[in-house]
C-alpha cells in the first residue's frame, strides 16, 4: 500500500491505479521515458490522467478526445497536451508521473494476453460518484490505438460493465447505417472484476455544438425497445420504479416514492408510447462525422420506458445539474423540449403525439428515471457525491408536478391535495 500525500486528488487517483496493480508499489517520481510508468498530465498537484511514460504517441492520443460537447475553450488544452507528448516533449515539461514496481497480475497484464500484444493504458480521472470505473485508453507499445477498455471495481460498476457488453451486441445491427457505435472487442473477468474493451470512435470532422441528431440516433435508439403504447398507470416503467423506490419509503428519501404516488394518481391514465433509451444521451458521448453520428457509453441503456427520453436528457440535463436553479431548471424542461420531442416520437414510432399533457407526462418521467437512478446510487458505497444532485431533482419533480401546467397543456392543473 502506497502512503498518501496531502493531496486528496492524487491520492485518489493513486488508489485506482493500485487497484488496477494489485501486485505493485506505485510511487510519484520522475519518470523519464519508463516504459512501465505513467505520466502525471498535467502535473502532480492537479492530476487529470495518466499517459504512458514512455510511448509518446499513445500519450498523445489519449489527450485527443473529440466529442460533440466539444467547444474551442474546452478542447483547445486538451490539444495543446496532446501536442507537447507526441511530440515527446513530456519528460520536460511534465516529469512526473507513477512509477509502477510490477506489472504482474495487473490489468496491463491481462489485457495484453487476450490481445496476444503488450499494451500500455492511459486512465482518465473522474469524479469520486457510485458509476464511477476506470476507463483506459489502450494502445501497442508503437503508439498504435487499440480501444477504451471499462473496468468494473465493485458490484454496481461491474454490473454497468456487463450490461454495456450486452447491449453492444444487441444493438451492433440495429444500429447499422443510422449511428456508430464502439466495436466489441472482448469482454471478460479480471480478478473478480468486469473488464469491457471497444474499439475507439474517432470522428473525420471537427466537432461543434449541434442539436438532438432527431433522423438518426435517437429515433432508432428509441424504437430499439420493442414498441408498446400503454396507460402510464398499466406500464412495467411504472412498476419497476415504484419496486425500486418502495424500501426508500422510511428514509430521508421517501419523498421520492410519495412524489411517485402523486404523479401516477395525476397522470396514470395518459397513454405513452414506451421503448428504448440510451440512459445518457448528450453531446459528451457522442462524436458527429461526415456520414453518420457516433454514440459511445450504453451502460445506463434501458427497454420498456416512456419514449423520448433521451431527448429531454439531451436538452435538459446540464440544466439540471445547476443545484438550485428552478429558473434555468424551468426553462430546459417546457420550453427547449417540445419540438425535438415530438419530431423524435414521431419519427420513432410512426405517430404523433396526440394530446399536450403527452408531453408533460414524458418530461416528468424522465425526471423521476434519472432521480430514481440518482438516489439509488446515493444510497450505494460510494454514492455519497450523489446525494446533493439527487435530492435537487426530486425539488425540480415537486415544482413541476404541483405547479400549474403552463397554457398549451391546456391549463391542467395539478390539486395541492394530491401531495
Amino acid at each position: 500500500m502506497t502512503t498518501r500525500s496531502s493531496n486528496p486528488r492524487l491520492d485518489d487517483l493513486m488508489a485506482v491505479v493500485e487497484q488496477l496493480y494489485p501486485r505493485a508499489k506505485v510511487t510519484v517520481s520522475r519518470v523519464g521515458k519508463d516504459p512501465t510508468a505513467l505520466r502525471l498530465v498535467p502535473f502532480p498537484r492537479y492530476p487529470r490522467m495518466v499517459v504512458p511514460a514512455g510511448v509518446p504517441a499513445a500519450a498523445g492520443d489519449a489527450l485527443s478526445r473529440p466529442s460533440a460537447g466539444d467547444s474551442k475553450r474546452s478542447a483547445a488544452p486538451r490539444e495543446l497536451l496532446s501536442q507537447i507528448l507526441s511530440h515527446g516533449l513530456g519528460p520536460v515539461l511534465m516529469p512526473y508521473g507513477l512509477a509502477i514496481s510490477n506489472q504482474r497480475d495487473s490489468i496491463v497484464e491481462y489485457l495484453s494476453t487476450i490481445l496476444d500484444q503488450p499494451v500500455v493504458i492511459s486512465l482518465t480521472v473522474g469524479s469520486a460518484r457510485a458509476n464511477r470505473k476506470p476507463i483506459l485508453n489502450v494502445h501497442t507499445q508503437s503508439g498504435q490505438e487499440i480501444g477504451f477498455a471499462k473496468v468494473g471495481l465493485g458490484p454496481l460498476t461491474n454490473s454497468l460493465v456487463r450490461h454495456e457488453a450486452t447491449v453492444l451486441e444487441k444493438l451492433s445491427m440495429v444500429s447499422a447505417g443510422h449511428f456508430t457505435l464502439p466495436p466489441k472487442i472482448h469482454s471478460g473477468t479480471w480478478q473478480n472484476h468486469e473488464v469491457l474493451l471497444m474499439g475507439a470512435l474517432r470522428p473525420d470532422i471537427k466537432q461543434q455544438l449541434r442539436g438532438v441528431p432527431q433522423s438518426t440516433a435517437a429515433a432508432i435508439i428509441t424504437s430499439s425497445g420493442a414498441l408498446e403504447y400503454s396507460r402510464i398507470a398499466d406500464s412495467r416503467w411504472l412498476a419497476t420504479l415504484q419496486e425500486s423506490l418502495e424500501p426508500l419509503r422510511n428514509t430521508d428519501d421517501g419523498a421520492l416514492p410519495a412524489l411517485l404516488a402523486d404523479f401516477s394518481s395525476a397522470y396514470g391514465s395518459v397513454e405513452l408510447p414506451f421503448g428504448a433509451w440510451h440512459g445518457d444521451f448528450g453531446p459528451w458521448n457522442m462524436a458527429y462525422t461526415s456520414t453518420l453520428p457516433m454514440v459511445w457509453d450504453w451502460e445506463r441503456y434501458e427497454t420498456a420506458v416512456p419514449a423520448g427520453l433521451d431527448v429531454v436528457h439531451f436538452t435538459a440535463h446540464q440544466a439540471l445539474r445547476k443545484i438550485g436553479d428552478l429558473s434555468a431548471a424551468r426553462e430546459a424542461l417546457e420550453h427547449a423540449v417540445p419540438a425535438p420531442l415530438r419530431e423524435v416520437v414521431s419519427c420513432a414510432t410512426g405517430e404523433a403525439l396526440a394530446h399536450p399533457l403527452q408531453l408533460t407526462a414524458i418530461r416528468l418521467a424522465y425526471l423521476f428515471t434519472i432521480a430514481t437512478r440518482f438516489t439509488l446510487d446515493a444510497h450505494t458505497p460510494d454514492g455519497s457525491s450523489v446525494r446533493a444532485l439527487a435530492r435537487w431533482h426530486h425539488e425540480v419533480i415537486a415544482d413541476q408536478l404541483h405547479r400549474t401546467v403552463s397554457a398549451s397543456d391546456h391549463e391542467v392543473e395539478i390539486p395541492d391535495d394530491s401531495r
